[in-house]
């Protein structure tokens, strides 16, 4: 377990100081396999002690790290055998001061690596997680056009399949826009145009939306573009996205074909 927690700590600080790249899984299993042959080397008889505790670990700690960063080069890998050598001790080091001199943890060694090693797996799943969810609403922003009576606007969008806003009394699907971006198009916003979209927020029981019908919106599909007419939207007096990758949030059966066959 410390040579496995030792390997993962080493490898990531070596990709930083490098600027080299490995997935996750890579990392991980590269340690998992440099600690499963210094367990192997240990036990291998008939070595002299100084190859056995030094010059062996560091070569097994040194291929892997050349296999999970895919050293090919002999400056490369010189480099890498730097950086681990001072990693190692400077870590090294500060665990046996630690151990040492901090009275609460005598004794606990054991505990303490377990403890390193499951705090840095559970970051590295964490932050595999945040960069899949990332990934998957990247995956869902789309390109739309809306056309008003004169002009046209561009905006990003998000299918947010969480979105159930519908208006009350056709039933038909309400998408919504940040107030700042509709302003641009124009002939929407006419008082005999206004719509009363009732929703439900977080904080907040129940509201009314203030929506208009838009005379027509592009969305750019995967494989072709997807076009309605009279689209109803709600308007957000905020910004519908924090880091404002998007302007705009999609209900879902605007990207669903069979539904607008059915509305026809």
């Amino acid at each position: 377990m410390v040579n496995f927690v030792m390997n993962l700590y080493l490898y990531i600080l070596l990709a930083k100081s490098m600027k080299r790249t490995a997935t996750r899984f890579r990392i991980i299993g590269g340690s998992a396999v440099g600690a499963a042959l210094f367990v192997l080397w240990i036990f291998l008889p008939g070595i002299p002690a100084v190859v056995k505790r030094y010059v062996g670990p560091m070569a097994i700690s040194l291929g892997a790290a050349a296999a999970v960063f895919r050293l090919n080069r002999i400056g490369l890998i010189w480099k890498a055998a730097g950086y681990l050598s001072v990693y190692a001790f400077a870590f090294g080091g500060m665990m046996k001061f630690l151990f040492s001199t901090l009275p609460f943890l005598k004794g606990r060694q054991g505990k303490i690596w377990y403890i390193l090693g499951g705090g840095m797996l559970g970051y590295q799943a964490v932050s595999w997680w945040v960069a899949q969810m990332g990934k998957k609403q990247q995956a869902d922003i789309y390109k739309v056009r809306l056309r008003g009576s004169s002009n046209e606007i561009e905006l990003d969008a998000l299918m947010d399949t969480g979105n159930s806003l519908r208006e009350p009394v056709s039933g038909r699907p309400v998408s919504v826009v940040e107030e700042e971006s509709l302003r641009r198009l124009s002939g929407i916003k006419m008082p005999e145009k206004l719509k009363a979209i009732p929703y439900h927020s977080i904080g907040r029981s129940n509201g009314i939306m203030e929506g208009y019908e838009v005379p027509e919106i592009i969305i750019e599909g995967r494989e072709e573009n997807i076009r309605w007419q009279k689209v109803i939207v709600g308007i957000s007096k905020d910004k519908v996205s924090v880091n404002g990758k998007y302007q705009m949030i999609l209900h879902p059966d605007l990207l669903n074909e069979a539904f607008k066959t059915g509305q026809k």
